[in-house]
């Protein structure tokens, strides 16, 4: 799987413009400020539909203009797949892959598979249970799609739980509705959980290796929900989530919000038997949240039968010589894009100074 071309119209300070790109590793270099990173996130919104950078729609649109496009033309196994996005001001997003329109981001999961690394990723690390939820969220989409359909539909019904917890004080007949929410939310919970575990006790194999090669640490990642500790049933995690939804009701009514859940969920990272968050150095949390993204590409590699396309965001300056050796040997065989200041400091195989936003083939 590789990108052949990318169309670029108006997207932040990108202009019309369109640029090959090589099978192997592409080095998108030069000053800051010039629209490297807007150059991955055109590429990353048409795998995941969404900005690595949590970029909102209107703020992507370049400033002289009130519409963006992108369209990518990837080569799968010898075969041409065209994916495209764009927006328009006041009005929705479209996608399409082939030319024909989607209706949910869920049909664009998967068709396109990325793995990015950028140097907010140590927040996985040392930021909120929110950020990890986030990250585990994006990284399951790729390897199991029914998943993202599950967190849809959990999102929806739990918005809707909430706001009938805050006007169950003025409407206590909706307490009947409650009853049938909670089974909703136990249906698509235990999924999720479930997935979520399966995917940590994977992860965590495969981090302990990278680690382990890296340096002489001991890690360990555990998936902590606030429903249940053991988590290996799915048939037990529902009844558990639908127990904790009625014992808990009175709670979540007095709050006006529901406390118990997927939504809730975190990861643990343990360095040397100690919690990373707060006692692990921002040189250990960097290499952890390294060992994670490579662990991710490994993953989503083995379940696809198929090399994701990879996308370093200017994180080569941050790690010493062994560290970018380690990375671009460990995944031989993808097509890679690298974000660096200077283009000597790193070998491609084709280089692109990128100026004011233009684009150009060196």
């Amino acid at each position: 799987m590789y990108l052949k071309e990318l169309t670029i119209d108006n997207f932040k300070n990108l202009r019309q413009q369109k640029v090959t790109f090589s099978a192997g590793t592409n080095v998108i270099y030069g000053t800051n400020a010039q629209g490297k990173s807007n150059l991955l996130e055109c590429i990353r919104i048409l795998s995941i539909g969404k900005s690595f950078r949590n970029s909102k729609n209107k703020d992507m649109v370049n400033f002289n203009s009130d519409y963006y496009y992108i369209k990518g033309i990837f080569d799968i196994d010898n075969e041409e797949i065209t994916v495209e996005t764009g927006y328009k001001l006041n009005q929705n997003r479209f996608f399409k892959v082939n030319n024909n329109k989607i209706k949910s981001i869920s049909e664009l999961i998967g068709v396109i598979l990325t793995t990015i690394f950028s140097p907010d990723d140590l927040n996985i690390v040392k930021g909120s249970p929110f950020i990890r939820r986030r990250y585990m969220d994006a990284s399951i989409s790729m390897i199991k799609r029914n998943y993202l359909y599950d967190i849809i539909q959990y999102n929806k019904v739990l918005a809707n739980r909430n706001k009938v917890l805050k006007d169950i004080k003025f409407k206590s007949e909706n307490l009947k509705l409650l009853d049938i929410m909670d089974e909703q939310l136990s249906i698509y919970g235990s999924k999720i959980m479930m997935y979520r575990k399966q995917y940590i006790n994977n992860l965590n194999l495969i981090v302990k290796k990278i680690l382990h090669d890296i340096s002489d640490e001991e890690v360990e990642i555990c998936y902590w929900s606030n429903v249940m500790d053991k988590i290996d049933d799915i048939k037990y995690i529902k009844e558990s989530l639908s127990n904790k939804l009625k014992l808990n009701r009175e709670i979540d009514i007095k709050y006006g919000d529901t406390r118990y859940g997927p939504h809730r969920d975190d990861i643990k990272i343990y360095v040397n038997g100690h919690d990373s968050r707060i006692y692990a150095s921002q040189g250990q949390q960097r290499t952890i949240a390294l060992c994670l993204k490579l662990a991710e590409h490994e993953m989503i590699k083995s379940e696809n039968h198929e090399n994701p396309i990879l996308l370093l965001d200017d994180v080569m300056s941050e790690l010493d010589l062994n560290r970018r050796r380690y990375i671009l040997n460990k995944v031989t065989g993808c097509q890679t894009f690298i974000t660096h200041t200077e283009k000597d400091d790193i070998k491609g195989d084709k280089y692109f100074l990128i100026s004011d936003g233009v684009i150009m083939p060196d």
